[in-house]
């Protein structure tokens, strides 16, 4: 055997002693990448609840916020900031999970309770006047441009009926089952 040979050969085992390794890279690149999206879904629960929990915990603010989505301009000054910066917050958050998204660290089926919250706060009209002073300012083009395309696509949002009386107090188109009542 000449050292060519033993060349040779030692280059096939270094091949064939790569392939265990390159696959257990895949196997943890998979693994670590399910994490993040589990990680990202989970973070928007986290902030979409602490947003939520205002409200639902404060009467006060409750009372702001039902107000505010029929209609801004009912809101004192003070009011009228709560209710902007609630709003806001709720924009930034779901400005962030479309890069999440648009990132593929959530799925499909993640994304769409996301984008169906955010047809539903964009039918009130509170809620359409705050998007329209901060959105154009506060969040990014991509997520704007999204969003802006959503709301003309004539996707129905969640019904609110029940919440705020008439669909047509709300802007709501409803939902399939509601149309069937």
């Amino acid at each position: 055997m000449t050292l060519n040979d033993i060349y040779l050969i030692s280059q096939v085992l270094a091949v064939v002693a790569l392939i265990p390794s390159v696959i257990y890279l895949a196997i943890q690149v998979r693994q670590n990448t399910l994490q993040a999206r589990a990680n990202a879904a989970y973070q928007f629960l986290e902030a979409s609840g602490s947003i939520n929990a205002i409200p639902m915990a404060n009467k006060a603010m409750a009372s702001v916020v039902r107000r505010g989505v029929e209609d801004i301009s009912v809101l004192d000054p003070d009011e009228r900031f709560q209710f902007t910066w609630f709003c806001a917050q709720h924009f930034t958050t779901h400005n962030t999970m479309y890069e999440l998204y648009c990132n593929k660290m959530l799925s499909k089926s993640q994304w769409h309770p996301i984008k169906k919250d955010i047809l539903t706060i964009l039918v009130m009209p509170g809620a359409r006047t705050v998007w329209d002073d901060f959105a154009t300012d506060g969040l990014s083009p991509a997520f704007i441009a999204y969003v802006e395309e959503l709301l003309k696509s004539g996707e129905d949002s969640y019904s609110l009926d029940q919440l705020f009386g008439s669909k047509e107090k709300n802007g709501s188109k409803g939902t399939q089952s509601d149309e069937k009542k």
